[in-house]
């Protein structure tokens, strides 16, 4: 950190100022309106990392903040390079994820004025962040970056957003960074105790629903301890998998698919819903609660809005490893329970095995995920992106460990498997990384090929090629097909200095697998994937 006071510019302030907030990297990709910022990461302890493209850098900022819980940077110029970062960016917000986006801008002169590559930057971002501020003065810089990085983490994470005009960035100012106290814990009034365990102890079959702030929040242990106290079978959403391990007897596996699946049929059945942790975001309630039908006792950092189709019968807002634990000491433990034994059974015997293909050239989805799954060990990093691919993994690849599989389901969308497994490889210090990707969602970022090269991350990276937009052609059956062309994946691979394999068959995908782990440099496997085989959609009935 720099000396407590001395003249620095703007800029430099600014860095420092996130450095002594905890920000340790920052990725983007520079601009004219950006040089005094990247002088002043140059000088500072944050680790700075050269993208391709700006969504790119906002996708690794957000995974980099899945994965340690604290905000990174990632920084555009103005204009286009803004409006680059703005997927990204809602992506860290509506998956609940401390971001920082950090954009140049034109002089303060040029602001509210008709000006080349200027656009109002705060309102841009307003939407899709918690908040959204142009720095005007200097002496502001302190004050505001330390509220930014708190916001950014406090209650359901989310991304910030801060804009510096390019005069602004080189004034000189005499200031110190300042350090935002760590906010108070909230804890669940005393009333809301008594009411949540007077509900739970009325019900016959509770049924514990395990959303994404479990993961955020570490608590999966708690989770698992309560559940096996109350005998309670968990459903976790998709961003959830893994809270409990494979084979656990309490286990019913994960819900998200679009229509009726196995695992929802819990919700038929149970009296009363225990949702921990659930973001209304990442499946609608509706689906949950039966419209409306089912009592809910949400345990949640955040209290829900309001919701006919949620009914929340009692609420523990707060801490929320303090609220499960009060929760337990305020329930008695209860015997076995066998309510939901026969679901669970069906919902295992859908996860066992794959499908009946012989070694084609195509290869079926259930073989790949059955492979993954095999080869998946409790150290490894599995970051999906968004398609087809998407729905199969989430609901057939089995996490040994709660928040080792990443799935983007807030905003859903498509690009972020690649550049999120560059970042999550730098974090891991054992392990390897895995990305699955169809072929539509890695071609939207496919120029991080070079940053994960010239980094020497040892990713592995999966394309399952269909040559097509398999979701969109899956939800419109008999209309217009979304067909496209790729390139000859072994020239890309290797012209990017990458190695390449290409499976020809399902009984080569775990050796090919099993083989880039013991890779220290990019890999990109190919599979055919034949979802016919599989009647398209995973098979959720």
């Amino acid at each position: 950190m720099k000396d407590a006071v001395h003249t620095q510019t703007a800029a430099e302030l600014l860095i420092a100022c996130l450095e002594a907030n905890g920000v340790t990297c920052a990725f983007g990709v520079p601009g004219e309106e950006t040089t005094d910022l990247i002088a002043a990461f140059d000088k500072s302890s944050i680790d700075f990392v050269l993208c391709r493209h700006e969504q790119s850098a906002a996708f690794m900022a957000s995974v980099h903040g899945r994965l340690t819980g604290n905000p990174a940077v990632c920084l555009s110029t103005l204009g286009p390079g803004a409006t680059n970062l703005v997927t990204g960016v809602a992506d860290a917000t509506l998956d609940h994820v401390p971001l920082i986006a950090l954009t140049g801008q034109g002089a303060r002169s040029r602001l509210g004025r008709e000006s080349h590559q200027i656009i109002d930057l705060e309102a841009l971002f307003a939407p899709v962040t918690k908040s959204s501020r142009t720095l005007m003065v200097a002496d502001e810089i302190p004050q505001v970056v330390a509220e930014a990085v708190r916001l950014s983490k406090l209650d359901k994470p989310g991304a910030v957003h801060l804009s510096l005009p390019e005069d602004l960035a080189e004034v000189p100012i005499l200031a110190e960074p300042f350090v935002a106290p760590p906010p108070a814990e909230v804890r669940p009034a005393a009333d809301a105790v008594i009411r949540s365990a007077r509900l739970l102890a009325e019900a016959k079959k509770p049924l514990i629903l395990a959303g994404h702030g479990v993961i955020r929040s570490g608590t999966a242990s708690d989770v698992r301890a309560l559940a096996e106290s109350l005998s309670a079978p968990v459903v976790t959403t998709f961003m959830a998998k893994g809270v409990l391990p494979p084979g656990h007897p309490l286990s019913l596996h994960s819900i998200g698919q679009p229509g009726k699946e196995l695992a929802s049929e819990a919700f038929d059945l149970c009296d009363l819903i225990i949702a921990i942790g659930f973001d209304p975001v990442e499946y609608p309630p509706s689906n949950i609660s039966m419209g409306g039908m089912k009592p809910v006792l949400e345990i949640s950092d955040v209290a829900s809005t309001v919701d006919v189709d949620w009914p929340v019968k009692a609420a523990l807002t707060g801490d929320l490893p303090h609220c499960i634990d009060v929760l337990a000491k305020a329930t008695a433990e209860r015997p076995p329970q066998s309510w939901f034994k026969g679901l669970q059974r069906r919902i295992d015997a859908s996860l066992e095995g794959g499908s009946t293909a012989t070694d084609a050239a195509c290869v079926a989805p259930s073989d790949i995920c059955q492979a993954i799954s095999e080869t998946l060990r409790e150290s490894d990093v599995l970051l999906s992106g968004v398609g087809l691919h998407k729905l199969w993994v989430a609901s057939k690849v089995q996490a040994r460990r709660a928040g080792q599989i990443i799935i983007p389901n807030g905003l859903a969308g498509m690009g972020l498997a690649l550049p999120g497994a560059i970042e999550a490889a730098r974090l891991l210090d054992e392990g390897r990384v895995i990305a699955v990707c169809g072929d539509g969602d890695f071609l939207m970022n496919i120029q991080e090929m070079e940053t994960a090269a010239r980094l020497c991350v040892p990713i592995t990276v999966l394309i399952w090629e269909d040559n097509g937009y398999g979701l969109i052609d899956e939800k419109q059956p008999g209309a217009r097909e979304f067909s496209f062309g790729n390139p000859d994946w072994e020239s890309l691979a290797r012209s990017f200095g990458w190695v390449y394999h290409d499976i020809e068959s399902h009984s080569k995908l775990a050796p090919a697998l099993q083989a880039a782990a013991d890779v220290a440099v990019p890999t990109l496997l190919r599979v055919s994937v034949d979802y016919s085989a599989d009647g398209g959609m995973p098979t959720v009935t």
